[in-house]
């Protein structure tokens, strides 16, 4: 009996070192530690080390540090996950609501049915669903008919050994030997399978309720498993791990005979385990559905050379999603604009993430080792480039990873824009040259021209003086004084000597003047009207009318414009007439001075046909309206005669100058 129980005691004691010993190696991963969830449903590693977890609450990257989580306000379709896999820079997220994509840091999603597992070959990415097999096209998800029994029924697991392609359903064990139109399409057994692997060319598959089988030379063997409800299956560190759904973890050696349990009675405070992973250093990471995940850690690992890769590289603060980045081999161009640019590179280390350093070169020598992984080169100059990084951990050296680009010279700094530059600011000159110098010809042409118009006015205006008085009224007023003398008139003969004196004093002031007011040339008007009155024989009376908005005395006139018309009246119009009456209206028009003088005479062109008057005073009108036309382009003059009841009663000149004023 004493034997007995040393016997017992011994065992007991090995049994709680074990344990203990297994104790001090795992280490549980839970909501305090980042993660979204505490229901894991499965386990992936990227090739740069990353950890990928998936949970009902999204899917979680872990570097050894800290947990990244993703859910579907970053691009995932749900955040119920299911399953995960990678393969090169591409992750592949199973849903209860179809696939997603995550490629270059981009999420990309489709709406189908909930993936129970993924499996990546050369031809293609396929899909297990809850009813068939999906393939994953570039922009849709595609069904595979392969045989009804399959097509209908829910596959567990998929498979492929190199030769064949092995279907997990829940109803039997299936063998392709093509998931696209198949030749072989052979039932292994019936059952409820729920995941498949390959050992030493055999497939071992697990059922949910009968225990493990091996497949060999497609006959199938069972192996007794003390656990139910197996949901998955693993080969890690030369064990057979079954996993199940609510009993924990059986371990099988080579030979499927029992090693021990691993459950809530000696490791774990939980018995619902989904699945079980093995990273690159050989850490096994245990999935439950309420604990979050276990760490057993790996031991007697030989650390390998890190690997270290691209994470992002920005140009002016923009990512290069449309590159991959990390396999990307040819030279980067970017504008001379695009000469800020940051690199983020990772060394990932499950087991010492705080161990890793870094150093970096660009074009010259490597910089210091150093923990930060990020570096910023702001405001590069243009030419070639080669970005060099590497890692160190645990004194081994990564290869060193390189990234080349180029700054493209300023167009500015660019020979042909140079030349071309020179050569359009040549041109420039001489286009400016020459357009410079026809405008200086036209400024003097414009010149000639003026000086040539301001001669034609001023012999014009020579001409109209010489014929702005009458030499025979000149000669009539003197005899006219002189008769008067005789007569001993002296009254009337001071009066007549005194408007003509004043008459004179005008005309010989306004001469000399280019403009005048209207008020003194009306006053030379009547003085010039009223000795024509006391001279002519012909009778006639005049009123001159000043319908101004204006005083008179602002607005200027050019000297002796209206008298050559009033003379042609005068001396013309009334012959035929008993009362003669000539009426001179002023007023203001739109900005214009307006001059109408009406006789009530024999009219103008019955006065044309009387060649003895017609010889001076059509001159001295002609005269007058080459003056008046001359002031302005819009100077309109207008001479007719004046027709009532088809009988002619008079004439009507009439003239417009713009309005001019002293203020």
């Amino acid at each position: 009996m004493k034997l007995l129980k040393y016997v017992f005691i011994f065992i007991f004691s090995l049994t709680v070192t074990n344990t203990v010993a297994q104790l001090n190696t795992l280490k549980n991963y839970n909501l305090n530690d980042g993660l979204p969830s505490l229901t894991i449903t499965d386990i992936t590693q990227d090739e740069i080390g990353y950890l990928w977890f998936t949970s009902n609450k999204g899917i979680s990257r872990f570097d050894g540090y800290e947990f990244i989580n993703f859910s579907k306000k970053d691009g995932l379709l749900t955040d119920k996950s299911t399953v995960v896999t990678t393969t090169k820079n591409t992750l592949y997220i199973g849903s209860n609501n179809g696939l997603s994509i995550r490629n270059n840091n981009i999420f990309s999603s489709f709406d189908e049915k909930k993936i129970n597992c993924i499996l990546t070959t050369n031809i293609g990415t396929f899909l297990g669903t809850d009813k068939g097999i999906l393939r994953v096209r570039e922009d849709f998800l595609s069904n595979i008919r392969t045989n009804f029994q399959i097509d209908l029924n829910k596959i567990n697991d998929l498979k492929f050994d190199g030769s064949f392609y092995w279907i997990a359903t829940n109803k039997a064990l299936w063998k392709l030997d093509n998931l696209i139109n198949p030749t072989l399409l052979k039932r292994i057994d019936l059952g409820n399978y729920t995941s498949i692997i390959f050992h030493k060319k055999k497939t071992i598959a697990a059922t949910y309720n009968n225990g493990i089988k091996l497949i060999n030379n497609d006959k199938v063997k069972t192996i007794t498993s003390s656990l139910m409800n197996i949901i998955d299956i693993k080969f890690i560190n030369n064990q057979f791990w079954i996993i199940s759904e609510n009993d924990g973890i059986e371990i099988l050696n080579e030979n499927f005979n029992f090693e021990k349990n691993i459950n809530k009675y000696n490791t774990f405070t939980t018995n619902k385990i989904n699945t079980v992973f093995q990273d690159q250093q050989k850490n096994i990471w245990i999935a439950t559905k309420n604990k979050g995940i276990y760490k057993l850690k790996g031991k007697n690992v030989t650390e390998k050379n890190p690997v270290i890769t691209f994470q992002n590289i920005e140009v002016v603060y923009k990512s290069l999603d449309s590159i991959d980045v990390n396999n990307y081999k040819k030279t980067l161009q970017l504008k001379p604009t695009k000469n800020h640019i940051s690199f983020t590179y990772k060394t990932v280390n499950i087991n010492n993430p705080k161990d890793v350093l870094y150093r970096y070169k660009l074009n010259n020598e490597f910089s210091n080792w150093t923990s930060k992984n990020t570096v910023d080169f702001p405001y590069l100059n243009y030419g070639n480039y080669t970005f060099s990084v590497q890692s160190k951990s645990a004194k081994k050296i990564s290869k060193p990873i390189h990234f080349q680009f180029f700054i493209d010279t300023p167009i500015y700094q660019k020979k042909w824009f140079i030349w071309a530059s020179i050569t359009l600011i040549f041109f420039l000159l001489t286009v400016v040259t020459l357009f410079y110098i026809r405008k200086i010809k036209a400024k003097n042409k414009a010149k000639v021209k003026k000086l040539q118009l301001e001669n034609h006015l001023l012999s014009l205006e020579q001409k109209a003086l010489q014929l702005q008085m009458n030499p025979h009224f000149i000669f009539n007023v003197l005899n006219g004084i002189k008769a008067l003398g005789t007569t001993r008139k002296s009254a009337e003969l001071n009066t007549t000597i005194s408007k003509f004196a004043t008459l004179l004093r005008g005309i010989l002031h306004n001469s000399r003047q280019e403009e005048i007011s209207l008020t003194e040339e009306i006053s030379v008007l009547k003085n010039y009207i009223e000795l024509e009155q006391q001279m002519s024989s012909n009778t006639f009376k005049y009123e001159i009318i000043t319908d101004l908005k204006l005083d008179p005395e602002e607005i200027l006139i050019p000297p002796m414009l209206i008298q050559p018309f009033v003379e042609n009246s005068i001396k013309h119009a009334f012959k035929t007439t008993s009362e003669g009456k000539i009426t001179i209206d002023f007023s203001i028009k739109n900005q214009f001075l307006v001059c109408t003088i009406i006789d009530n005479g024999i009219g103008i062109h019955q006065l044309k046909k009387d060649t003895n008057a017609n010889s001076h005073n059509s001159v001295a009108i002609k005269i007058t309206e080459e003056r008046i036309r001359a002031l302005s382009k819009k100077s309109l003059f207008n001479i007719d005669e004046i027709i009532h009841k088809n009988k002619i009663t008079g004439t009507k000149v009439s003239f417009r100058i713009p309005l001019k004023t002293d203020f």
